[in-house]
């Protein structure tokens, strides 16, 4: 797979549509502009092709910055344009690009294009990274943090009311940069929600103006949430939402499933029915099984075991079997 390294953005770039990025890129590209400070700001864009709200945000900084000097430098990768062709997370056989990003980890051309990058980031010494993604579930908008030393904790403040701090998985993008400059995921709600692509946008802008990223004033005195499980359901299990019993379906989660996300989900809540706990799976950081701890059966309801805050309960069947069904967090205090 050849990464392509852009020192001027193609012509088309500033009026192609999300779905046209293949044809004017030609698969994964990186685009390093030059500004008025030479320590470059990192943005990560369509790591999942169906998640447009990155491509949304960076047509609107390349069109504001088009005539005018940036005010610092901008390395800019543009990731799976193949996918976003065909508006779908990753194609069949393509592993997820937001998943390759541990060196050494995978042998596929993929992980081998997420090495150069990585390096070549690297090597020019990130003042910071941004990579901007979406999610399928009603959740607010939040950023995503792999440290909690102060330099996270600044960068995420300006970005949404609600800071998570995880380490699983472990192969994500902003886990490959944290080890070399501040980096961070913001989740910016349903894929081209306006109001995630303004506030997205918005965050970006002030990010690439700051000489120094300090912490957002308004915001001074935090909580974060800290990802401790997620939910995994088996790929043949046989999923509604209709919340009923004695119907066909494996497990059939209650119609208001996502609408829990951010929210304290109490012990004995009810999630909706499921023929046994085999379909459904939670596993912390470690992979260690915990399901019992959080859910049980009671009749044919699926009931919860334990007091806990999720987010990311997606409805998307597909994203749940090819990924997750959803994290499980705690709220920690993050040291001063």
């Amino acid at each position: 797979m050849q990464l392509k390294i852009l020192n001027e953005v193609p012509s088309k770039l500033y009026t192609c549509k999300v779905t046209e990025v293949h044809e004017v890129l030609g698969g994964p590209t990186i685009i390093h502009l030059k500004g008025k400070l030479t320590k470059p700001l990192f943005l990560s864009a369509l790591l999942h092709g169906n998640e447009t709200t990155s491509f949304d945000v960076l047509s609107q900084v390349l069109n504001k910055y088009k005539n005018e000097e940036l005010p610092r430098d901008l390395i800019i990768f543009i990731g799976n344009t193949l996918a976003a062709v065909e508006g779908m997370r990753h194609l069949p056989g393509q592993p997820d690009y937001n998943r390759i990003w541990q060196i050494g980890e995978g042998d596929t051309p993929e992980h081998e294009m997420a090495a150069k990058v990585t390096a070549y980031a690297k090597e020019h010494k990130p003042f910071a990274s941004i990579d901007i993604h979406n999610n399928t579930g009603k959740n607010p908008l939040y950023g995503c943090v792999n440290s909690t030393e102060p330099e996270f904790m600044a960068l995420a403040s300006h970005f949404g009311s609600n800071t998570v701090y995880f380490t699983e998985p472990h192969n994500v993008q902003s886990m490959g940069f944290c080890t070399f400059c501040t980096a961070i995921t913001i989740e910016a709600g349903l894929p081209s929600e306006p109001r995630g692509v303004v506030a997205a946008f918005e965050f970006f802008d002030k990010i690439f103006h700051m000489d120094k990223i300090t912490m957002n004033p308004e915001r001074a005195e935090f909580e974060i949430y800290h990802t401790i499980a997620r939910l995994k359901v088996d790929e043949r299990a046989r999923i509604d939402f209709e919340d009923q019993g004695d119907g066909d379906s494996d497990l059939s989660f209650i119609p208001e499933f996502d609408s829990q996300n951010f929210k304290v989900v109490k012990k004995e809540t009810h999630l909706g029915h499921a023929k046994n706990l085999k379909c459904i799976r939670v596993e912390d950081n470690n992979g260690r099984d915990l399901t019992n701890d959080f859910l049980k059966i009671e009749g044919s309801a699926l009931v919860t075991n334990r007091t806990f805050i999720p987010s990311m309960f997606t409805k998307d069947i597909y994203v749940m079997k090819e990924d997750c069904l959803g994290y499980i967090m705690e709220v920690i205090i993050p040291t001063k």
